[in-house]
């Protein structure tokens, strides 16, 4: 989405297909992605003792690396969904005031 227009001067339909398109995205990469992340830690921090040690230190940091870089990703996405769903209302109350 870089190399679009800024969000301020997309049609509000542009705003409309972009804003459902992030939701989408992001939806799918809590789904796909940070559920996965979230639940490899879990398993991690709560071992099972069958067969299997104790996960090792370094074992437990990269599950949590990748579980907060799924974060800022989804953070991320989030804070675009939001700027989209600010200027649909910006761009809607532009419209109720030139009505009046």
């Amino acid at each position: 989405m870089g190399s679009e227009r800024p969000i301020r001067r997309m049609t509000l339909r542009q705003l409309l297909t972009h804003s459902e398109k992030c939701a989408r995205d992001l939806t799918d990469l809590v789904h796909t992605n940070f559920l996965a992340r979230v639940s490899d830690f879990r398993d991690l921090s709560r071992p099972v003792r069958r067969r299997s040690h104790y996960p090792t230190m370094l074992a437990m940091q990269n599950a949590l690396r990748k579980m907060n870089e799924s974060a800022e990703q989804m953070q991320n996405l989030a804070e675009l969904l939001n700027e989209h769903l600010e200027a649909i209302r910006d761009h809607a109350n532009r419209e109720k005031v030139n009505r009046m």
